[in-house]
């Protein structure tokens, strides 16, 4: 991906942070305690410096030795995000100039590239197994003080593999620790996960897992993409980087993960076996769902590199450290479906952060025929990047720029009429944490398609928007440079 721009994308997590520190984009905390503190230093800087915080990497962590360390925030910056995907610097300073980027070199140069399997990496410096297995060697933080115990992934990977075709699936899926092997994940219906895991289970199998707890930047990403289920995230991985990804087989269950992790963990999700899961608190910002039986996992294999980096990601109400990096995939997968579905001029979309990456999304167009907003807007509302628990799916104009939140509201104040321009979906897919569903054995939900763009038989005769023409303000920006510095 990265030929254009002559930057590299990032599958190394101790290079990462070198070059975020080169940068000036690291902080390092000392002596903050994993019972909740690490997560409430980040959520505190998050909420008062936004996009501008730093990376934090948490040392000294009490009860644990110097060097086992927690990382929060990786792409908490729109640099991090251009960094770790290969792109310039200068490309961070816009949001659709950063998705434009992405999207043109995925268009333009991706391929699938294979991994490499190899026999030893930096993940191997290190292997706990059988009852020498235990999590609670790492400084697993209580995230959120009423989450229901100690959550080991988070900004995670979990690895699966299809019984049926074969193929191997890395999704982001929460991690609670139950004991030193002990632990489990809640995996939403739906998701590809899942959909694996479950085969296995009511076959009365249990189901093969590997869970990167301490991933590189580029298998984390892959991990939270919405790609079609063709796609393998390690492949995909691959193509974004130019080169294959180096991949280890497990000892047990001959399940892949990078040479150059920093934890892994490999076991097995029972078929018989279950454990109360939750609270915690989830990328809505809220303790939603409450604690229910999951499936137990075994663990029988750590491996860890040396003074190994936990990747964390605590959710809370936005803003919040790992809200970017979402809202920026999934705009580019939501832009990518509607291409695919073969809808034209489709200008630009962004899920915004007020809605925490998912509940609020904004989708710009020219418009070139009767229905065409409203085409955008059913479609938009349903496919795999917006489709899970959404609410607000506003279509607006290509005067209008989407991920200005401030625009895409003038636009909904005074181009839509709520009557005759809305549409209401229902029996939509959610989840047991969407926090209106009130029966969890029935994740549905609603949501509202808003018509914010001009009526299409009126774009000639609507009022004019009063502002400056281009020419004006740039006339006013040379007269007056030292105003707009």
């Amino acid at each position: 991906m990265g030929t254009d721009s002559g930057a590299i994308p990032q599958n190394d997590l101790r290079e990462f942070i070198a070059a975020v520190e080169k940068r000036g984009e690291l902080a390092h905390v000392r002596d903050a305690h994993w019972d909740k503190e690490l997560g409430a230093v980040t959520e505190v800087l998050y909420r008062q410096k936004v996009e501008k915080s730093p990376m934090l990497l948490f040392d000294q962590i009490p009860d644990y030795p110097k060097g086992y360390r927690c990382a929060y925030g990786m792409f908490g910056s729109p640099y991090r995000l251009a960094l770790a995907l290969g792109m310039q610097p200068a490309l961070a300073d816009n949001r659709k100039e950063m998705l434009d980027y992405f999207r043109k070199q995925i268009r333009k140069a991706f391929k699938r590239v294979p991994p490499k399997i190899v026999k030893d990496g930096p993940v191997l410096q290190n292997v706990m197994r059988d009852g020498q297995v235990d999590m609670l060697k790492f400084p697993v933080p209580v995230h959120h003080e009423e989450d229901g115990g100690r959550y080991i992934g988070t900004a995670c990977g979990v690895v699966t593999r299809d019984p049926d075709s074969g193929r191997i699936n890395v999704g982001t899926y929460r991690d609670q620790v139950k004991g030193g092997d002990l632990c489990a994940s809640y995996i939403t219906n739906g998701k590809q996960g899942r959909i694996q895991r479950d085969k296995y289970l009511q076959a009365g199998k249990a189901c093969p897992v590997v869970i990167i707890v301490g991933a590189d930047p580029i298998t984390y990403l892959a991990g939270g993409f919405t790609m079609l289920d063709a796609m393998p995230e390690y492949e995909w991985a691959g193509g974004l980087m130019d080169r294959p990804m180096e991949l280890i087989e497990g000892e047990l269950t001959g399940l892949p993960f990078p040479a150059r992790s920093e934890i892994v963990m490999e076991g097995e999700i029972s078929a018989s076996e279950t454990t109360l899961e939750g609270p915690f608190g989830e990328w809505h910002g809220y303790y939603a769902g409450g604690a229910q039986k999951e499936p137990l996992i075994r663990i029988r294999r750590i491996y860890h590199r040396d003074n190994p980096i936990l990747t964390c990601a605590a959710s809370q109400k936005p803003p919040h450290s790992h809200l970017f990096e979402r809202c920026f995939l999934r705009s580019a997968a939501l832009l990518d479906a509607l291409e695919g579905a073969g809808i034209p001029d489709v200008r630009g979309a962004w899920l915004h952060q007020a809605g925490a990456g998912r509940t609020f999304c904004a989708v710009s167009i020219k418009q070139r025929y009767f229905g065409h907003s409203t085409q955008v807007g059913l479609v938009a509302s349903q496919v795999a990047s917006v489709g899970y628990v959404s609410r607000w799916i506003v279509v607006v104009d290509d005067d209008i720029d989407p991920t200005d939140i401030h625009d895409v509201i003038w636009a909904m104040g005074t181009r839509c009429d709520p009557k005759t321009r809305t549409t209401l979906l229902d029996h939509c897919w959610s989840s047991r944490i969407d926090t209106v569903v009130t029966d969890k054995s029935l994740p549905y939900n609603s949501r509202m398609v808003i018509d914010a763009c001009r009526p299409y038989e009126r774009l000639a005769t609507f009022p004019k928007v009063c502002e400056s023409s281009p020419e004006l303000a740039a006339k006013v920006r040379r007269k007056y440079p030292e105003l707009f510095r």
